[in-house]
């Protein structure tokens, strides 16, 4: 009979599973809090780490502006496979008498003191990381950004974990002369909140490997510009997929920044909702009609393997111009005339100028449509019959 391990790796791949390592708790012992696989399972002896990469053309129509939603529907998909691999995993490992836990993928945070629910978290450290874990098991290293970058894929790629009680036999991680971070830096370019510093840096060692990463500013600034409460560049010509902007920019200290955070979650419908993704990730991954809204992640999707590759996608994010909201929803590319309105929300919002200039704006159903841009939208259709009303008054 084959090995445990290869009959692991064969059931990932067999589910579509591009790269798959595995690692021990003994070879994470030295790595942050986030890389002890006992904080979720207490007998846990083991991690099998895979990972699904994202399709690069449509990152690249992504990236470009070129098209929004396909890219987002990419990533639920594959998020879907990942949950669907790690079930696999645990009901075979269960078969074999051990315990197994799937890891969730994401919004799974460890509690902080002080902080009552997610919307007041600022350091957002995971139950366990599924970086750590795939560098550890070999599938990848950390790239200045802190992304995991695989030889194969770059950091186009997503990852799942399954945590076990089984003594397996741990892959190697990549070593230092196969890193594939060249130190380019392109990441650090293409945030629009500029999260990773240039030149700053910080060390982290998992599994024997110590990583010069960017010294990155606080948590709650990649919090405030992924989710996109904030999405234009400095130089104010592109922006993410984000038609929000703050009414002044980012702060630069650490408490002004998480204070700015935790007053933008308080004011968003998506996060007071009692069935956000937050609550539950999975259930939302799997309701049909969940969309999965993403609007930035350009410092993971502007590294492809190849140095080419990437100063064409950093041309093409800084060519690409910046984000709109239409009034069904969809996120479009803002011209000349777009306008800049105030919401209820702590953000501004880009709105194509056509879009308020109708005699009257139909109701319109975009199905998954996010809960803070259908706020947004609503708070918009009835400013404008305001004006209507009052201007039919008036006439």
């Amino acid at each position: 009979m084959e090995p445990i391990e290869t009959r692991l790796k064969s059931i990932a791949l067999s589910l579509g599973a591009h790269l798959v390592g595995i690692t021990t708790r003994k070879a994470l012992a030295d790595g942050p809090p986030s890389a002890d696989p006992r904080y979720l399972l207490h007998s846990a002896n083991s991690v099998v780490s895979f990972a699904l990469s994202l399709d690069k053309e449509i990152v690249r129509d992504f990236i470009s502006k070129k098209s929004w939603q396909p890219h987002c529907e990419n990533r639920k998909s594959i998020v879907q496979s990942l949950y669907t691999i790690g079930d696999e995993l645990v009901e075979f490992l269960r078969s074999e008498g051990y315990e197994a836990v799937n890891v969730d993928l994401n919004n799974n945070y460890r509690p902080e003191k002080d902080a009552a629910d997610i919307t007041e978290l600022t350091e957002f450290h995971p139950d366990f990381s599924h970086r750590y874990a795939a560098l550890a098991a070999g599938v990848g290293r950390l790239g200045w950004s802190g992304n995991l970058l695989t030889r194969e894929y770059g950091a186009l790629v997503e990852l799942g974990s399954v945590i076990t009680s089984a003594p397996l036999i741990a892959d190697k991680p990549i070593p230092d002369e196969k890193h594939p971070c060249d130190r380019c830096k392109m990441c650090s370019l293409v945030c629009p909140v500029a999260m990773i510093h240039p030149q700053n840096s910080t060390k982290v060692t998992v599994a024997g490997i110590t990583e010069t990463i960017s010294g990155k500013r606080p948590n709650t600034c990649c919090w405030i510009g992924c989710t996109g409460y904030e999405g234009l560049a400095a130089s104010g010509s592109w922006s993410n997929w984000s038609p929000y902007r703050l009414s002044r920019g980012l702060p630069q200290e650490k408490d002004e920044l998480d204070s700015l955070c935790i007053r933008l979650q308080k004011a968003d419908p998506q996060m007071q909702s009692a069935d956000n993704s937050f609550n539950d990730y999975r259930q939302a991954v799997f309701d049909p009609d969940w969309f999965y809204y993403t609007v930035c992640g350009f410092c993971r999707s502007v590294c492809a393997p190849s140095r080419k590759e990437r100063l064409a996608n950093r041309k093409l994010i800084i060519d690409s111009g910046t984000a709109a909201l239409a009034l069904d929803g969809s996120h479009v590319v803002a011209d000349e005339n777009a306008i800049r309105k105030p919401t209820p929300f702590g953000v501004d919002v880009i709105v194509p100028r056509e879009e308020l200039t109708k005699e009257r704006v139909a109701e319109q159903s975009w199905p998954g449509q996010f809960l803070l841009d259908r706020e947004v939208i609503s708070y918009l259709r009835s400013d404008l019959e305001s004006a209507d009303t009052e201007k039919h008054n008036d006439d």
